[in-house]
Parts: structure tokens; sequence; C-alpha cells
């Protein structure tokens, strides 16, 4: 393993100069067998006389090498531009969000660990997705990005983070982690590309979608075509991806936290849960912690299994940082089957900040007190002034109205939506108030604290159902059976609800449409076709939550929906 700067830099440009020429030998390969063939077909048609195999000549092989270093060269350049934004789309991964409580936690460790190897900035990049696993990626600049799944992080203590973190770290200094991210860029995500495209065939049985391509002619099997050099790309490149890597990046990651015990108890969770298989970027397994794809050939040890493996047998890596722990494979497991993940974050639900909205005013009008009043409904009360006496509930010190900060924003807001300066949005569809801003499992969501719904955005639903740290009542467990005992009707229900649009959205002011969460969960909800979010009224977020946790994932519904 190389320990200074300039022995990484070597080891660098050395593997990446050995992948570009790879990429100019396996197009060469395949334009010269192509121009073989075409060479002796067109000798058989157009030359009675030929009898013999024959081979092209200097020249043709010289302008096919040509066209092939071309081509290699459009492919390289066209791969490698924007390395971790190409990627990080494929993966549907975004950047922390920074008013998340799961993502805030996941970057301070990001910055505690970036701090430990030297400073070097690393951005925090999470995907949505329930599986268990993490990433890293670096480009040519520098720039290096460290990812986990929201599963990862729902499942997983902060200690088994730290350690998952660290290992990640170790591929950027280690300076085997632009080989990888190129090595995906250039073979692996193509692959991933032609997937995707395979499994609209599972749709082809459809007669509309059948005549629809007889008609324009099926461009597919020529798309298989052009991707069939790239796609064979994935397995060969992988000869570049050593299994050693993750041998040292095991290493200094305990180096980094000393603790290789969290470190084997994260690898051994991951190996037994889902690692993504099935999931958008499965195909690139080389940046991954774990093979996202449950390969056979990973468990294997021997001349092939170094040859076309990028990771190493799991159960291998553990024994030996159980070996560096001085701790045997019976510890491990009495730490996994006791087990509880305790949550990141301290409570379920809290109020974001402590809002004025929850204090209460009397307001003095016609001589007598009227109230107390929350600070929404002081909004909608008639003839309200900036004038009039004011006592805030517990307090006895009588005050105009306009010396009370909240009150003074109060009647700004007002007058700028009687003056048509702004949309009426973040309110509550059926209170009409302002809603208020709430941490729940981990996200911020808008909250209406009097009829109790929830508005959430569309990025934050699977974050919400991942996590598990929500306790339900029994009402709540109630109301789920009931809405799964009620499935038989479900195509009469909803023939009748499609064409409801009743409410607006807290998000773009827009109309929203009454219809399922989805069609496994039968709780009715209000989705907005323009912002993509959800108003879910009082208990129906949790209602979902609780049938999610026990009655079966729906997770790939909703991001292919």
């Amino acid at each position: 393993m190389p320990f200074n700067f300039i022995e990484i830099e070597e080891q660098k440009n050395k593997s990446i100069l050995f992948l570009f020429i790879f990429l100019i030998i396996h197009y060469f390969i395949f334009a010269y067998f192509i121009l073989l063939i075409l060479r002796n077909i067109l000798g058989y048609f157009f030359f009675r006389d030929f009898v013999s195999f024959c081979l092209p000549s200097f020249k043709m092989t010289s302008i096919t090498f040509i066209i092939a270093f071309i081509i290699a060269a459009v492919h390289w350049q066209n791969s490698v531009s924007d390395l971790i934004g190409k990627i990080s789309v494929s993966l549907g991964a975004v950047l922390a969000d920074p008013d998340d409580s799961y993502h805030n936690v996941f970057s301070n460790i990001v910055s505690e660990v970036s701090v430990a190897i030297g400073n070097r900035p690393i951005q925090a990049m999470v995907i949505p997705d329930a599986d268990l696993n993490a990433y890293a990626l670096e480009d040519f600049s520098g720039q290096a990005v460290i990812g986990v799944t929201e599963g990862l992080l729902a499942r997983f203590n902060r200690a088994q983070i730290e350690a998952v973190v660290a290992h990640e770290a170790g591929h950027i200094i280690s300076g085997d982690c632009l080989s990888s991210t190129v090595t995906c860029a250039i073979a692996e995500i193509y692959e991933e590309i032609l997937s995707r495209i395979k499994e609209t065939q599972r749709f082809s049985n459809d007669r509309e979608l059948n005549l629809l391509f007889y008609k324009r002619r099926d461009p597919r099997p020529l798309l298989y075509l052009m991707l069939l050099p790239i796609v064979s790309l994935s397995k060969l490149v992988r000869l570049f991806i050593s299994r050693e890597r993750e041998y040292r990046a095991d290493a200094i990651s305990v180096r980094l936290t000393r603790n290789p015990l969290s470190l084997a108890e994260a690898l051994k969770l991951i190996s037994r849960g889902w690692r993504g298989e099935g999931a958008f970027g499965d195909r690139m397994q080389s940046i991954f912690i774990v093979n996202p794809r449950m390969e056979r050939l990973d468990e294997e040890e021997g001349f092939f299994a170094e040859m076309f493996s990028t990771h190493p047998p799991i159960n291998k890596r553990i024994d030996i940082l159980l070996s560096m722990a001085h701790l045997g494979p019976d510890t491990l497991e009495e730490n996994i089957k006791n087990f509880k993940h305790v949550s990141l974050i301290a409570e379920t639900e809290f109020i974001r900040e402590d809002p004025s909205s929850l204090k209460k005013w009397s307001v003095f009008k016609d001589q007598n007190w009227l109230g107390p009043f929350y600070l929404q409904e002081l909004e909608t009360l008639k003839d309200f002034r900036p004038t009039d006496w004011v006592k805030l509930e517990g307090d006895n010190k009588i005050k105009i109205a306009y010396e009370e900060e909240p009150l003074l924003k109060l009647f700004k807001k007002i007058n700028s939506n009687l003056q048509g300066e702004a949309v009426l949005k973040s309110a509550c569809p059926n209170c009409k108030v302002e809603l208020n801003e709430i941490i729940y499992e981990g996200a911020l969501l808008l909250k209406c604290f009097f009829c109790g719904g929830v508005f959430v955005e569309e990025d934050k639903i699977s974050r919400i159902l991942i996590r598990n740290d929500a306790v339900f009542s029994a009402e709540i467990e109630k109301q789920a059976q009931l809405a799964m005992k009620s499935r038989f009707q479900l195509g009469l229900k909803r023939s009748s609800l499609f064409n409801s649009w009743m409410i607006n959205c807290p998000g773009c002011a827009r109309k929203m449409r009454r219809d399922f969460f989805v069609l496994s969960y039968p709780v009715e909800v209000d989705t907005c076709f323009y912002c993509g979010g959800i108003w879910f009224d009082k208990n129906e977020l949790e209602v979902i939550q609780y049938i999610y946790e026990h009655g079966g994932n729906i997770l790939p519904d909703l991001k292919r929906n």
C-alpha cells in the first residue's frame, strides 16, 4: 500500500493509463473482427476464384486501428466528463439534506473523517433506497463523494456508520477510488443503462405497445448492438479492480476509528440484508463497499475469482477484522443477535424551532378580553389590528399588538396578502392557517396543529417509510388493519376517487387529486401532480407507515411510479 502522495499519484496515473490503453485494444479487436468478416464475405461474393481465408492488409489494419483509437477517445471523453454527476444520477443519489436529522448526522461523520484524513473536502450523498450499502467516488479534479443508502442510515448505529464512512475514505486516500470511478463510468454505467432498457420488455405483451414498436420499428435490437462492445467491457475492466483494495480500505477504517468490531458488524449486517440487487445502480458494483448483486464468484477464492471479482469474500474480511479486535466469531454473532438499533435522533417528532405559533394571546375587543388565541387563529380574527391591546398567556403584562414581534410579522404577512404580493402556500387545505415546520422521523415536514394533517414533499416519503422510529398506538394499528381488510373494494372505490380534485396543495397552491397512496395500500391521500407532494389527513401517514412495516415493502413501487 502506498504511503506518500507521490506514490499514490503514480499509482493513479498508471491505472488510468492502462485503462485507456485497454479501451483502445478492446475497440481495435472488435473493429478488426468485423473487418475480418467483411473482408472474407465480400471476397467470396465479388471474386469467384476466392477460395481461401485471408487477412486484411496492413493498410486496412492501420486504418482500423486509427478508427478504434478515435472511437475509444470519444468514448473516454464522454464517459469521464462530469464523472460524479453522471454516476450520481444513475444511482439516484442526492446531496445530504441539511434539514434532515439523519442526513445531518451522516454529514457530520463525513466531515469528521475528512478532517482525520487531512482536511480532504468530501461531499455527503444519500441514495433513497431501503437496501444496505455505501460507495465512494472521485474525479480528476480531486472532488470526492461518500454516499450511503437510506436503509443503512436507518438501521446502523453511529459507530457502524463511522466505520463504513472511514472505509470509503480509505479508498479515496489510498488512490484506488479514481480508478474504480473511471471503471464504473466507462463500462458499468452502460451495462446499467442496458439493464433498464431490458426492463421495458416487461411491457412488450401490451398490444398497443407492440403495435407502436411495429409501426416505428423497434429500436431496441439496434441499441443492443451498439452497446454490445461497451457492455462487454464491464467484465473485462474488472481485471483492473483488485480485491486487495477492499482489504486496504478495511485496514484504513480501523486505523481511523480504532474500532474494527463496528466495521465487522456493519459487514455482517449488510451480508444478511438486502444489498441493492434489483435497485438502480446494482450493475455498478466496483464502487460499493459490498457488491449489490449476490454473485457466487465473490465468495470464492482462486485465479478466476481474483481476476473477475471486485470484492473479496465477506466472511474473510470479517475474520481479519475480528483478529484485529482479538475477538472470535462467537462474540460477533452474539452482538448481532442482541443488536437493537438506536435512532440517530433523540425524538420521533419535534418542532424544528420553538415557534411562536404555539403561544396564545388574549385580545381586548369591545371592552372584553377575547381568547386566548393561537397565532394562526389571530390571522383569521376579524378586525384584529396592530393597535389592539394583547396579553400573552401566562404573562399579565398588557402590550400593544405591534410591540409583540410575532404579531408584528403576522400583520406584515396579512398586509402582503391583501395587496396580492403573496401566493397562498404553506397553508393547511382544511383549516386555512399557516403550517408549522416539524421534524418527523428525521425529515422536515409541514404540519397543522389544529387538524393534525401533514404535508410531505415527494423525496421525503421513502425516508419516512424506511425509518422505524415511530411507535404506533392501538388506534393506528386498528385503522391499518381495517384499511387492509377493505382491499377487495379497491376497484369500485378508486373509480369514484379518480376524478376527485378537492383541496389546494400547500406546496404549490394547485389542486391535488384524491387517490390511494398505492394500489396495494388502500389509504386515501391527496397527491399533487405538479410538485409531487402528498397531503396526509390526521393519522393517514402513520397508518401507511404501520402497513409498510408490518405488511410488506412497497419502496420499489414508490421509486418507479
